[in-house]
């Protein structure tokens, strides 16, 4: 067994001009993915709709996401995504809207979003 194993290794080594082969790199980790169902604009985020497995999840999302903005998605609604989140703070859900209130909430804010490959 170990002489098939060298031999394999040193037909390896002719096949590659005397150069062992470098290690494939490992594949990058795939993030979430859904479907984009639809982008909503609201108080606190832009509200990513996704199907996710057959279960529909609104995750808040930079507003630079949402239709007109400088990173608008919209294109890719009703194909399948992946995305980005970094942490971010938000205006507080204990706000309900008023642009005057200053609490904030720290969450989960997707920032890309990509057609999957």
């Amino acid at each position: 067994m170990i002489r098939l194993a060298s031999l394999l290794t040193v037909l390896t080594l002719i096949a590659c001009g005397g150069k062992a082969a470098a290690p494939a790199a490992p594949a990058p980790a795939a993030g979430p993915s859904g479907t984009l169902k639809e982008l909503q604009n609201g108080d606190r985020a832009c509200y990513v709709v996704v199907d996710v497995d057959g279960a529909e999840q609104s995750i808040e999302g930079d507003f630079e996401l949402c239709p007109g903005a400088s990173k608008d998605a919209s294109g890719l609604i009703g194909q399948r995504v992946t995305w980005t989140t970094e942490k971010a703070k938000v205006q507080a859900a204990s706000c309900q809207g008023d642009p005057d209130c200053s609490d904030s909430d720290e969450v989960d804010l997707i920032v890309t979003i990509t057609a999957a490959p």
